[in-house]
């Protein structure tokens, strides 16, 4: 099926999105703001140490993955839709005017970034303290968000597949500008590999997948993210604010790449 002007325009917009350099905001604050403190922590924290955490945080991915596929909820995304359209499954949102899916996925963004920005507003009163606490929690609604604005654009949470795709959102999103079409196309080519695969054979793959879908690049960045923030959140007063704007940020970076990824694959189904 052909794609309409409205639609051939937000592919190519869609497309502009990964070859741009342009830093989202997550990256101008991080470059201004929390820059000299992760080239601080840089020096001061040992490279073994830097390992450890990242091999937590790792661990912790994963199993804050698992977690998060429990508390997903396809009805709460349609009952977003169906203030724009009639829709019953996700598999309607398929079929739904693009313009309603943008709009069902901003909503879920928004409700993660408002749920992200008080937990880091909650952990930043207490300080390193709540450290513990508060960087699961931010994985895991950052990892929902992404999983939630698939379904925005009709994807299935329970296909097999579809969390190791999620994952690798996540990967792309924490990584940077640098090298992002390239990382696109890698996504494209495992979804290609992945629906050229039999039910059986597909759920084998993505089975493997999951065990080594967070490469230490993604990891370092993210320690380093983490672990310079929570030097500023220290600070009496400052860390609530600098809890809950971090975590606002962080969830809007990851999420509007998700949208931007989910999208671009919603159009391209229609193409074919």
């Amino acid at each position: 099926m052909s794609l309409s002007p409205q639609e051939a325009q937000a592919l190519a917009d869609t497309e502009a999105f990964f070859r741009s350099p342009e830093e989202g905001l997550l990256g101008r604050v991080s470059r201004s703001l929390f820059k000299p403190v992760e080239i601080l922590t840089e020096r001061l924290i040992p490279d073994k140490l830097l390992e450890v955490a990242g091999n937590g945080v790792a661990g912790v991915l994963r199993g804050i993955a698992t977690l998060t596929d429990q508390t997903l909820s396809p009805e709460r995304v349609l009952r977003a839709a169906r203030k724009h359209q009639e829709v019953d499954t996700l598999e309607d949102l398929r079929c739904a005017p693009l313009e309603v899916l943008d709009e069902v996925s901003r909503e879920v963004l928004s409700e993660h970034q408002t749920i992200a920005a008080l937990e880091g507003a909650g952990c930043g009163v207490g300080g390193l303290a709540l450290l513990a606490a508060d960087i699961p929690l931010l994985l895991g609604v950052t990892l929902r968000s992404v999983r939630q604005v698939g379904m925005a654009y009709g994807v299935d949470p329970k296909a097999a597949g579809e969390g190791v795709i999620a994952f690798k959102i996540f990967e792309l999103a924490c990584g940077g500008t640098r090298d992002r079409y390239a990382r696109l196309l890698e996504l494209d080519t495992l979804l290609d590999e992945l629906d050229g695969l039999e039910p059986q054979r597909r759920a084998e793959k993505a089975a493997v997948l999951a065990s080594l879908i967070v490469t230490r690049e993604a990891v370092k960045r993210i320690v380093s993210l983490l672990l310079g923030r929570k030097l500023l959140q220290a600070i009496p007063v400052a860390g609530a604010v600098v809890g809950a704007g971090f975590n606002y940020l962080f969830v809007q970076d990851v999420g509007e790449t998700a949208r931007q990824i989910y999208r671009r694959r919603w159009l391209l189904a229609k193409q074919l």
